[in-house]
């Protein structure tokens, strides 16, 4: 099966071109809000006293961050 410049399959290669570029840069720009959510989902998988540890955790960790 070849194809020439003018055949009208290469409009179809192009979309999908198009489409695969398009749901990666979907995947990337929603990469964050997934980490987000699997992280809460993780959290309430734990019981209170762990959540609260967790969050001390990060408080203090970024609290010293910010004061250096």
């Amino acid at each position: 099966m070849s194809m020439n410049l003018h055949d009208p399959r290469w409009i179809l290669v192009a979309w999908a071109v198009v489409a695969v570029a398009s749901a990666l840069r979907f995947w990337r720009l929603t990469g964050p809000f997934r980490s987000k959510l699997k992280a809460q989902q993780r959290l309430e998988s734990l019981d209170p006293d762990q959540v609260r540890a967790s969050l001390e955790r990060s408080w203090l960790k970024s609290d010293t961050r910010n004061h250096r």
